[in-house]
């Protein structure tokens, strides 16, 4: 039952709750199915497996392996459940190696394809294995593009099909093309738009291929299907609404030789964009717009750390049972459909919290069982199980869905698009998410969608992604650095919308470490300076940045704390004041309160110290309703937001606003402030032998309680509602009453809704 406390503060009202019910599906775990894992890898930093089975009934695993700063994939054997032997596929490592994939052809020989930047260029490339031999390398892909992530198949004559994303012409497309031996006919573009087409995945049936993937339009993913029929390319089957976001598909083929298919969506089934994502298949046919999804209504609600069902991987059984696979935010489920009945979701469990790889890989082995490969924490687990129906209960109803497409609605942005304040030469004011993560490192999604959703839906002027370079046993491979540069810069458009490389230098909470900063670069051609090689000490991250045209914002540091002895406001120019975690501006903070409780490690203590820094929002955004739980908000990616003022929306100048501090943080929502002393900017400092002068306006997105004047951490000025029908605060105060010596005034803003902004400060140096 929630519980709720009521807080009576100075002129206002909070409501904030505690304990919120937690509604759970039921979840067994894998052991009931008689299942039994076993550890594949070595090295923590193993990634992107697959599995195939041959004739002898060996079982043949793939991964990328990151080991003494280089990449490999690497080939495993494994015989009754234990590894035989090893091989590394690739023939060189001077470049990236990385997201292989393998398949068993009818002559007892494999195929493993993967993408590889050599000579600083992407391509795919392929090779064969027979026995304890392998071909020579197979270059598929020979251009400019950028060509990754592939996906394999091989038809009933043993053709070698392969379909994968290529980045030319300034858009992304879905290639395939066919290995016939070891010639390679033309890579023919099956995608007929001119969006982003991500994800492909490749499956053959008999005489057929079919291929599916996911298109981004603006805000919508899309999911879509091309067949080949053996002679011609079928037109595209559009799969899924156009509405949400509708991503990662995958395919199976039955005994009956039923092709179904499946991708996560965010699309819930009283059709509103959801925060949380669930996992929705339907048999593939031309004719048919009925989608079926395992989830309880109550499934999109959920708030604690096992939420939601994405990047789904389905096979079916020798008896037709429809088994999924799926990632929710912490650890790997498994579940059995039949008919119009589903199982209990079973837990492929491995203890512990933190990043694991977006998928688990089955096949159906020869004995009956079913074999599936997974990164779960630190390492590649085989996992086998068997499907018996006398194991199961299947006690849900699977829920048949038809949309009405007129009535699909999306996510309502918070902001106020149609008043802005009026600023003098031009100025203007822009907002961006700069804190994000995917489930590269310990969160949810693909890295477009962070870009997806902070343009087209929160449309927002500005974003950056900077998932951890290490945490909980997962690191950013440099393939990974290099896809999140990749899609970036996809994603960049000059004047409209400007995005950032970056992640997160991730230490030790203090005392042990120095806490948690974000490192932004201007440019894109800059590397991952790691905790865990390059920077191990806060000094040795800035005087790289430095080098590099790069800042750090140290975040939720009354949670994790913060080096405050190590400030240097030339690389460490702003502070992250509010995220999903809370607001951080002194200890016991109100209305909004805070993650943990660190003495000495908040905004107010930073300045007490006489440290100069600016105040930025973000969100933190994990992709979990309220974060697990500790959040405040069901959206978690509307808990913080930064304002910059720019005279022009650009990559240079938003960059130079936040190192020169002409920057605001808000709880997520588009407060609009303008504050000055002396006609001197937010983030500024001045000297003076006057009292200064002080002039701040500040436009709510709701009714606005209180802006309150700060100086020198004491609350010197409260203001209510005036202007805007209560939205807007306009004000010129003089500072009478101050006595000589250095002082720092900033705003803080709280709306009747509970919602919060804060100024950078400005320093005043006051001398008679």
């Amino acid at each position: 039952m929630k519980k709720c406390f009521l807080f009576i503060m100075a002129g206002f009202t909070f409501l904030f709750a505690q304990n919120k019910s937690n509604i759970y599906t039921e979840i067994l775990q894998a052991s009931d199915l008689n299942s039994k894992d076993i550890q594949i890898s070595f090295n923590d930093f193993c990634e992107y497996p697959d599995i195939c089975q041959d004739k002898s009934d060996k079982i043949w695993i793939v991964y990328s392996e990151y080991l003494n700063g280089k990449e490999n994939i690497i080939l495993k054997k494994i015989n009754q459940m234990a590894i035989e032997d090893s091989f590394v596929v690739n023939k060189t490592s001077e470049g990236f190696e990385h997201g292989p994939r393998i398949i068993h052809q009818s002559k007892n020989t494999l195929w493993i394809v993967w993408c590889a930047k050599r000579n600083n260029n992407w391509d795919i490339y392929a090779r064969s294995f027979s026995g304890r031999e392998f071909s020579d390398e197979i270059r598929v892909t020979n251009n400019s593009a950028v060509d990754i992530n592939p996906s394999i198949t091989s038809d009933s004559e043993d053709n070698i099909w392969i379909a994968w994303e290529s980045l030319r012409n300034n858009n992304f497309d879905i290639y395939v093309t066919k290995l016939s031996g070891t010639k390679i006919s033309r890579p023919i573009n099956i995608s007929e738009s001119g969006d982003m087409e991500l994800r492909p995945y490749i499956l053959s049936a008999g005489k057929n291929v079919y291929v599916t993937w996911d298109r981004q339009h603006k805000e919508n993913y899309q999911i879509i299907l091309r067949s080949f029929d053996g002679e011609k390319w079928e037109h595209e089957i559009k799969l899924s609404p156009d509405k949400g976001f509708n991503l990662a598909p995958t395919l199976s083929v039955s005994n009956e030789n039923k092709i179904t298919a499946a991708w996560h969506s965010n699309l819930q089934p009283d059709g509103k964009v959801g925060f949380t994502s669930w996992i929705y298949y339907k048999t593939v046919d031309k004719n048919s717009g009925i989608f079926y999804t395992t989830a309880k209504d109550s499934d999109w609600y959920k708030r604690g750390e096992d939420q939601a069902l994405e990047f789904p991987s389905i096979l079916y059984d020798k008896n037709n049972k429809l088994w999924i696979f799926g990632r929710p935010s912490q650890g790997f489920y498994i579940q059995c459909v039949k008919e119009k009945k589903s199982s209990p979701l079973y837990q492929l469990n491995v203890e512990g919290w933190g990043g694991r790889g977006q998928y688990a890989k089955p096949i159906l082995g020869n004995d009956g069982n079913i074999y599936s490969v997974r990164r779960d924490i630190k390492y590649v687990y085989l996992n086998r199980f068997s499907p018996d129906e006398k194991l199961l209960n299947f006690n849900h109803d699977v829920k048949q869905i038809e949309f009405n497409y007129k009535k699909l609605t999306g996510i309502s942005q918070a902001g106020n698009e149609d008043e802005k304040l009026i600023l003098p030469d031009s100025i203007q004011i822009v907002y961006g998410d700069i804190h994000q993560h995917s489930s590269l490192s310990d969160g949810r999604g693909t890295i477009d969608e962070c870009y997806t959703r902070s343009r087209y839906v929160y449309k927002y002027d500005f974003a950056a992604l900077t998932d951890h370079e290490w945490f909980t046993h997962n690191l950013l491979t440099p393939s990974e650095w290099d896809r999140i540069k990749i899609i970036g810069q996809q994603f960049y458009t000059p004047g409209k919308f400007i995005t950032y490389a970056a992640y997160e230098w991730t230490t030790p909470r203090l005392p042990k470490g120095f806490g948690h900063k974000n490192v932004f670069f201007l440019n894109w051609d800059k590397p991952i300076f790691s905790f865990d090689s390059a920077a191990s000490t806060t000094k040795d991250l800035f005087a790289l940045l430095k080098n590099n045209s790069a800042i750090a914002v140290p975040h939720h540091i009354g949670w994790t704390g913060t080096d405050w002895e190590n400030h240097d406001e030339e690389v460490q120019p702003d502070v992250e004041i509010v995220s999903t975690h809370g607001a951080f501006e002194y200890m016991g903070n109100e209305p909004i309160r805070h993650r943990g409780g660190m003495p000495g490690n908040f905004v107010q203590d930073g300045l007490k110290k006489g440290l100069k820094f600016g105040l930025i929002g973000s969100s933190d955004g994990h992709g979990l309703r309220e974060h697990h739980g500790v959040g405040r908000k069901d959206d978690e990616w509307q808990s913080g937001l930064t304002g910059v003022v720019v005279k022009n929306k650009s990559k240079n100048e938003i960059f130079e606003a936040l190192k020169k501090r002409r920057v605001f943080a808000t709880s997520g929502t588009k407060i609009q402030i303008n504050f000055k002393i002396n006609e001197k900017w937010m983030g500024e400092e001045i000297n003076t032998n006057k009292p200064p002068k002080i002039n701040f306006e500040v436009l709510g997105s709701s009714k606005i309680s209180y802006v309150i004047l700060v100086r020198d951490n004491e609350n010197l000025l409260y203001l209510g509602k005036d202007l805007y029908e209560g939205r807007g605060i306009r004000t010129e105060y003089t500072d009478e009453n101050l006595s000589p010596g250095k002082h720092w005034y900033y705003l803080r803003v709280i709306q009747d809704n509970g919602e919060m902004a804060w100024s950078s400060p400005i320093w005043v140096n006051y001398k008679l």
